[in-house]
């Protein structure tokens, strides 16, 4: 424990971080291509109706994520703090607690899931045309929901264990395994929708299976303990995960509003051509997202030690790798929208030129959103959860709200492909008013 605690307090900060960074960020594509994969796959081998239900099931995902970043952020972040402030034992009974309730609310949701299938697609979205797919979608998908759930949190806490190579290379593998049963269950068993939502679940079972080899491990240091379950201690880990839940589940709730505004302006045609522009964000966001994972574990333990030096030049190096990823795929899509659409569909006409034009629209959302994303995770890991709340509630679900009752109504659809520029932008601009007014009124409190 020492060896690793003292790595990330006293190491080369820089190599540190870039170590982080390539397998945080590696792993997080890899559970991102999962779902772009079965995305390519259902528009080539399904077509556009495919398309639709795949991402009015999309939001499930979200959901699942969400829960398990709830738990895995929530705990670990908790967990390091605690290592750094020398409270050995109160970072193994956060642990154990987290990891116990985590595997009774993924089987809980398993457990719904499979008796409520049908109504669940209804709320999602669907309508008689297209509930049948995404049962069939749902079917492969619900049963297994706790994978996704115990695969985000126990990817967390294998992380701040000093294990973020292990943590990539589960999802990696997970990615790769979903490629080829993608592959084999759609194009040559012929099952459809629900052997691409098969081999998305199964993949999340694998990952499950690979990080559970850190526990068998010498150098683990998690290990878990008697506790008696204790309510500050979670109200601590909801609040520290609460920032990553809120993320995860407004971006299901994000596409959920996108769909019902499309469908009523263009119709569904508008919801396949969102659907390729939703997995390639989700991409985006998956990078932003490792980013976000690679800082939380250094930030959080040299915060509980009070090295803030090294927590602030973390801060400066993400921003700046945030603000070029961002902009590199924003040009991407200025320059290349219709190769873009190629790769998801073979189809033209319509849907190609609904989604080039929105890609010109929607992508400018990626020079600011890393920039949130990380600032985020920096509150997050230092255990500021208002400022981490207002962030992910801003961006998330406030001012893209807003944005797409307001801006449909004046720029018509490329309202609704604003309308995340809109939220970025606006969530930036009141991080620095609330960033700036913190200051202040700490300056204020020095002087007396």
């Amino acid at each position: 424990m020492d060896d690793k605690k003292n790595l990330l307090l006293k190491g080369n900060i820089n190599s540190i971080f870039y170590k982080y960074l390539f397998n945080s960020v590696l792993g997080m594509l890899a559970v991102s291509f999962c779902i772009l994969v079965d995305t390519m796959f259902i528009g080539r081998g399904i077509g556009s109706e495919g398309l639709a239900a795949l991402n009015i099931c999309i939001p499930i995902f979200n959901v699942f994520n969400g829960i398990g970043l709830l738990f895995g952020m929530g705990g670990a972040t908790a967990l390091s703090i605690s290592i750094g402030k020398g409270e050995i034992e109160e970072s193994k009974k956060i642990f154990s607690q987290t990891i116990l309730i985590a595997i009774i609310v993924g089987i809980t949701i398993s457990v719904l899931g499979v008796i409520f299938t049908e109504n669940i697609g209804y709320i999602l979205g669907a309508d008689e045309k297209t509930i049948y797919l995404v049962k069939e979608y749902l079917s492969g998908v619900l049963f297994l929901s706790f994978s996704y759930v115990l695969s985000h949190t126990l990817s967390s806490f294998v992380r701040n264990d000093h294990n973020p190579k292990l943590a990539m290379l589960a999802t990696s593998t997970g990615g790769i395994l979903n490629i080829i049963l993608d592959y084999l269950f759609i194009f040559e068993f012929g099952m459809g929708m629900k052997g691409a939502a098969l081999a998305t679940s199964i993949s999340s079972v694998i990952n499950i299976l690979i990080l559970s080899t850190h526990f068998l491990g010498k150098k683990c240091t998690l290990k878990f303990v008697k506790f008696k379950l204790n309510s500050s201690r979670l109200f601590r880990t909801l609040g520290n995960g609460a920032p990553s839940f809120i993320i995860e589940v407004s971006s299901g709730i994000v596409i959920f509003i996108f769909n019902l505004a499309l469908l009523e302006m263009i119709g569904d045609i508008g919801v396949s051509a969102y659907s390729i522009i939703a997995n390639v964000a989700l991409v985006v966001a998956a990078i932003f997202t490792g980013i976000s994972q690679a800082i939380q574990p250094i930030i959080s333990i040299n915060f509980g030690a009070n090295q803030h030096d090294r927590v602030e030049k973390v801060r400066k190096m993400a921003l700046t790798v945030a603000f070029i990823i961002g902009t590199i795929f924003y040009l991407i899509g200025l320059i290349f929208p219709t190769i873009i659409v190629k790769i998801f569909t073979t189809e033209t006409g319509q849907i190609l030129d609904i989604t080039v034009n929105a890609i010109k629209y929607y992508f400018i959302a990626f020079t600011v959103m890393g920039l949130n994303i990380v600032m985020g995770s920096y509150y997050q890991s230092r255990e500021y959860i208002v400022a981490s709340n207002i962030i992910s509630l801003g961006r998330g679900l406030i001012f893209l709200m807003i944005g797409v009752f307001i801006l449909p109504r004046i720029f018509g659809v490329n309202g609704i492909w604003l309308s995340s520029v809109f939220a970025e932008v606006v969530t930036f601009l009141s991080t620095q008013l609330y960033i700036r007014f913190k200051e202040s009124k700490n300056n204020e409190i020095h002087k007396l």
